[in-house]
């Protein structure tokens, strides 16, 4: 199964090509024609998710330590301090650290891939429905990121 996004299909591979791929010029905040940017090397790529990396590794503990404290009406709701929006704000090329904490059973998760995403994993079930939990969610982002598209 391919999920949806509000204007295509979109896969784990093309996710992460987008991430990773001919988006640095936009990341620098320049909106310049694709004839007009310049090719990414394999150098800047890796400096680019170096300072993903970093930025990950400094923001997590910060987000569950002041982000999290607070009592909660919904797990969305976890991720609207200033933490938890600078995650999100990193953009796809923490998806793969997102998995990771979901293959970890931290479902919270979940919330950033679908904004970073805007891929509708559930197909338009909502997880505070009886017809799908939070675990089953879960699982289908896990079968997106591992390409088990039946």
């Amino acid at each position: 199964m391919i999920y949806e996004n509000k204007s295509s299909k979109v896969t784990r591979r093309a996710m992460m090509a987008t991430a990773f791929g001919g988006l640095a010029a936009m990341s620098a905040g320049t909106q310049r024609r694709a004839a007009d940017r310049k090719p990414v090397s394999s150098e800047d790529k890796l400096v680019r998710i170096s300072k993903i990396t970093s930025e990950w590794q400094r923001l997590l503990p910060l987000w569950r330590e002041k982000d999290t404290e607070k009592p909660i009406q919904a797990i969305e709701n976890l991720w609207d301090g200033p933490h938890g929006k600078a995650i999100i704000a990193l953009g796809p090329g923490i998806i793969p650290y997102l998995i990771q904490q979901l293959r970890k059973g931290d479902f919270v998760f979940i919330v950033p891939l679908k904004l970073i995403t805007n891929v509708d994993i559930s197909n338009g079930k909502d997880s505070s429905l009886p017809d799908i939990t939070i675990p089953e969610i879960a699982k289908l982002w896990l079968k997106w990121w591992d390409g088990d598209n039946d």
